[in-house]
């Protein structure tokens, strides 16, 4: 590109003041940024003064409510703190009761723990102590019985000496009689010789016809004694009656039988059954030998109170008393006599006989609670007693007496046979009980005690006492504890010629079965001999000649004594 001409010197200052005014306007624009910079200093600073008081007032504000959240903050951890420690206090003071209280509980479990074992070291010592005292009460009274019987015997053999002394006087009596008269004939002996002596036959001695047996019941004792001859002979006769029933399969009472129908046999022998009559009650025709008879059926109730020795026995008692009520109101007959007695240690006697419904229903309930039997009242032989109603009681012995005598059930079933000779009659003693006496611990088995069974049976036997033994627990037999005890109750009723029931829905079942086998029985008579001043007991047994028939007796009685 081409130029224009310019002079040198004119360029240089056109240049000079191009610079000059290059550098002027830089100078300005420079002034101008500084005075711009300077002023956003100043106003900045003027700006910045109330901010930064702000900003110191804010901070002073944060800063105080810092501290005062601070403090607040320290506070509520201090309330924190103090709570805690309150809860942490309680928890211990929670965890220290349960404490307390549970060493109390322990304390008390062993303080009653030892009260437990101290009273079964007590009763165990206590029962030990009776035991030995039991046994030697047994053996004292078994010496005692040992020495009365060997007296027994020697005035037994003192009395058959004097016997034999007086029939040995009577007889050289007889044969120094006879001497005499001898001698004083020899002087007519040839006179004598041509007549011929006269000779008295013998008499053949003479007894009375037997009554029927309605009417020895009515008046006389179950036995009769005699003696055959009146001079020395000992052979002695006795009239034995047995109460007899006779049933078929079905359990039907059997009517219609004669002395021919009855097999007795006594000490494998033999007997002649001289009567044989039949008593039944007012819903049964009674026939037989006797003709028809209505006589009164007699139940003892016996209640044998175990619930001390088994507690859970109480609610099978009182199941048995309220049963055996509801039989009493709803199917006793009108002539049916009723006796309720107990047992817990000693016999209790709760009512003697009697047809007064309202009155056997109360003794019942008394029995089946085991509660203390009534004070004895008057004697029944009294006016003001009803005379058709016979007395066991008479012939029992009272308060201490009475305990001393029952202090073993089977000393108290003894002494009610005893009491029951002189009722004539079949009488029923329903046994409420689980059973009685010791089971082997060996071997697990009963077995009866030497020491009273037998005498016991003899008793009830001779005293014409049917046991019916009723199992107190019923269904409930599997207990271990009574397994084999209840043989006791088995072998009593077999003996004396009951039934032993052990199986029932409710006790109603057997009382109904034992009322039903006994609406009639066979009164047999026969005779038996035996030395005179001997006694004993004889066993009996008695069959029918119909296979069929089913016949319960007892199984033997007592002689001599008397």
């Amino acid at each position: 590109m081409r130029t224009a001409n310019v002079p040198r010197p004119l360029f240089t200052l056109l240049v000079t003041l191009l610079v000059a005014a290059l550098i002027l306007l830089l100078g300005s624009v420079a002034g101008a940024q500084e005075n711009k910079q300077r002023g956003k200093v100043v106003k900045a600073t003027i700006v910045e003064e109330p901010v930064e008081a702000e900003d110191e007032a804010s901070e002073e504000s944060e800063e105080s409510s810092d501290a005062e959240a601070a403090e607040e903050s320290a506070r509520g951890e201090e309330d924190a703190d103090r709570e805690t420690d309150a809860r942490a206090r309680a928890r211990a003071e929670r965890k220290a009761e349960k404490e307390r209280i549970a060493a109390g509980k322990k304390a008390d479990r062993e303080a009653e723990k030892a009260n437990r074992e101290a009273e079964k070291e007590a009763r165990q010592e206590a029962e030990e102590r009776e035991r030995v005292a039991a046994r030697d009460r047994r053996e004292a009274e078994a010496a005692a019985e040992a020495r009365e019987r060997e007296t027994a015997r020697r005035e037994a053999e003192e009395a058959d000496a004097a016997r034999r002394a007086e029939a040995s006087a009577a007889a050289a009596a007889v044969e120094s009689e006879a001497s005499e008269a001898t001698t004083a004939t020899e002087a007519s002996a040839a006179t004598a010789a041509d007549a011929e002596p006269e000779v008295a036959a013998p008499r053949a001695a003479s007894t009375p016809a037997p009554r029927t047996a309605p009417d020895r019941a009515a008046d006389l004792p179950p036995v009769r004694e005699a003696p055959r001859d009146q001079f020395g002979e000992r052979l002695l006769v006795r009239e034995v009656l047995l109460d007899v029933l006779v049933t078929d399969r079905q359990g039907n009472v059997v009517t219609g039988l004669g002395p021919e129908d009855f097999v007795v046999t006594e000490r494998g022998q033999q007997r002649e059954v001289t009567s044989a009559s039949f008593y039944g009650g007012p819903e049964l025709a009674a026939t037989g030998q006797g003709g028809e008879v209505r006589t009164d059926r007699y139940f003892i109730l016996f209640f044998h109170d175990q619930k001390q020795a088994a507690p859970f026995l109480t609610a099978a008692q009182l199941d048995a008393g309220r049963w055996t009520k509801r039989w009493i109101e709803e199917e006793m007959l009108p002539n049916d006599q009723v006796a309720v007695m107990g047992y817990d240690t000693r016999l209790k006697v709760y009512l003697d006989f009697t047809r007064d419904r309202d009155e056997i229903v109360e003794a019942v309930t008394n029995a089946s609670l085991g509660r203390k039997e009534p004070d004895r009242w008057t004697s029944r032989s009294e006016p003001e007693f009803d005379g058709d109603s016979p007395s066991i009681l008479v012939n029992m012995p009272t308060g201490k007496t009475l305990a001393r005598q029952t202090r073993k059930l089977q000393e108290a079933l003894e002494l009610i046979g005893q009491a029951a000779e002189g009722i004539v009659g079949r009488k029923n003693l329903l046994l409420f009980s689980v059973g009685y006496g010791d089971v082997d611990t060996q071997f697990g088995l009963w077995t009866p005690d030497p020491r009273y069974y037998p005498d016991m049976m003899e008793s009830l036997n001779t005293g014409n006492v049917a046991v019916y033994a009723i199992d107190t627990m019923g269904s409930e037999r599997g207990r271990p504890a009574f397994a084999t005890i209840n043989d006791s109750l088995s072998s009593i009723a077999n003996d004396t010629g009951g039934h032993y029931y052990s199986t029932f829905v409710n006790p109603i079942s057997p009382l109904r079965q034992i009322a039903e086998e006994n609406r009639g029985y066979y009164l047999l008579s026969y005779r038996s001999e035996y030395d005179a001043g001997t006694q004993g007991y004889r066993e009996v047994e008695v069959e029918t000649r119909n296979p069929e028939y089913e016949v319960r007796a007892r199984k033997g009685y007592r002689y001599g004594g008397t």
